[in-house]
């Protein structure tokens, strides 16, 4: 009995043995392994490591200057904390400049239009808002373009404004000789309803440059609507005229 239970302990023992071994062996050749892909593919930092030990690198140039710490620039307050961004930012330059702008018309800068154009283009604004005639200020072949306009501007501010065609105005100015002191005063009434002021003021905008043309923005404005024109204006004959003229937006209120 007692030989059986030292042939047990014996046989256990022995397992436990073999099995360490065997644990052992497979750990070692994970080791082994690893270190052999370690050497195949050098790590990142590795890399690193050797590329900066084999750079040659040259001696610093102008140490003190670009160490140094520069506490105060001629335009800059000494309470700000200086930055390569705040120093561009303190050099004067045209390009700098802010203008403002509306909402759905865009930017007021009228830098381009000359003093000549800008007259020309107050003048038309003015007929444009009395609802006069503005034939003087269109280059004549295009003409057409101004009664297109016209055409437009009844139609859309009918509503808003009492207009009266210049057609039946011309023709009331050339019988009034011939009505009665009552008919005249009526034909009268009449040629000033074609110069009610239809809006109070306008805005010019940034023109924007096309050739030889130049595309400007109109903005007009009164209590009752808004309109806003493309004016395309040229040079003709040493004066400046328009060429064409679109109604780009509006508003009713």
């Amino acid at each position: 009995m007692v030989k059986s239970v030292y042939t047990v302990l014996f046989r256990f023992f022995s397992f436990c043995s073999v099995l360490t071994c065997m644990i052992s062996f497979v750990s070692c050749a994970n080791s082994i392994q690893e270190n052999d892909s370690a050497e195949e593919v050098p790590t990142l930092r590795y890399t690193a490591e050797k590329l900066y030990e084999s750079t040659v690198w040259t001696e610093e140039v102008e140490v003190d200057r670009l160490t140094a710490q520069v506490s105060a620039v001629e335009g800059i307050s000494s309470r700000l904390n200086l930055s390569p961004l705040i120093v561009l930012a303190s050099v004067p330059s045209e390009d700098s400049r802010i203008f403002p702008s509306l909402a759905s018309f865009g930017s007021l800068d009228t830098t381009l239009i000359s003093p000549s154009l800008r007259e020309m283009l107050s003048s038309f604004s003015e007929a444009i808002s009395y609802y006069k005639d503005a034939d003087s200020f269109f280059i004549r072949e295009n003409l057409y373009s101004l009664a297109l306009f016209y055409t437009d501007f009844r139609r859309i501010f009918s509503t808003c404004f009492d207009l009266t065609e210049p057609e039946a105005t011309e023709s009331a100015e050339e019988n009034t000789g011939e009505k009665s002191e009552g008919e005249a005063q009526g034909e009268e009434k009449k040629s000033e309803r074609l110069e009610t002021k239809c809006f109070s003021s306008f805005v010019l905008g940034q023109p924007f440059l096309d050739g030889v043309f130049y595309e400007v923005p109109v903005k007009f404005f009164s209590e009752k609507a808004t309109l806003t024109l493309s004016v395309f204006c040229v040079e003709n004959e040493g004066a400046w005229k328009v060429d064409q003229v679109q109604i780009a937006d509006w508003e009713i209120f």
